[in-house]
């Protein structure tokens, strides 16, 4: 199960985060999963009476091509500890609400990136009109209650999935499921013949 733990400046935003993550609608799933990526496009109303749509996608970070699960920056409960800024977290694109947030812990560590912004005239046909352009595709469609919260959703859509399809490594380390025995291991293993080594 994915986790996610953040330091707000204040109650209100606290109070934003929860209602968007409860307000937001998945419309789509991908219809195939790509190990470590998943492509959203993410939509929500403005306050220009618009809505406002991101393409984009959540790649899970790595180093040498080996995948990092938690990036904590102190144990749950301390205070004093500064976190990473969201900045560093969302390339581009955050709202003013959410400046200034910290993330404390993140499980797995996953930057998300917007690959196109399109601002569409109006409201109300916005959401069918986006539909019909992205069914077939192999992406997300997500619905956020504002155009400002469309992190806030994509970290929903990315919980959901997680949830649906647990990945091997983090059921192993929560202790959910069995790795073999030499997972870990840095001794030499005989190949098999579906085996890379």
């Amino acid at each position: 199960m994915p986790k996610i733990k953040v330091r707000t400046k204040d109650q209100k935003v606290y109070e934003n985060i929860v209602e968007a993550y409860e307000k937001t609608i998945i419309i789509q799933k991908q219809k195939r999963l790509t190990y470590g990526r998943w492509d959203f496009v993410v939509f929500g109303q403005s306050d220009n009476n618009e809505t406002v749509l991101r393409e984009g996608f959540a790649e899970q970070a790595s180093i040498e091509r080996v995948p990092i699960y938690i990036a904590s920056l102190a144990q749950p409960g301390l205070t004093n500890v500064n976190g990473i800024p969201i900045e560093e977290f969302i390339e581009q694109d955050i709202p003013d609400k959410y400046k200034g947030l910290e993330i404390i812990h993140v499980d797995p560590l996953r930057p998300l990136s917007i690959t196109k912004t399109e601002i569409i005239p109006g409201t109300s046909r916005a959401p069918d009109e986006i539909h019909k352009d992205y069914e077939e595709a192999n992406t997300a469609i997500i619905q956020a209650p504002h155009e400002s919260d469309w992190m806030i959703a994509v970290m929903k859509y990315l919980s959901e999935c997680d949830r649906a399809f647990p990945d091997a490594v983090q059921e192993a380390f929560t202790g959910r499921s069995a790795l073999p025995a030499d997972f870990l291991s840095l001794a030499k293993t005989k190949p098999s013949s579906n085996q890379l080594n």
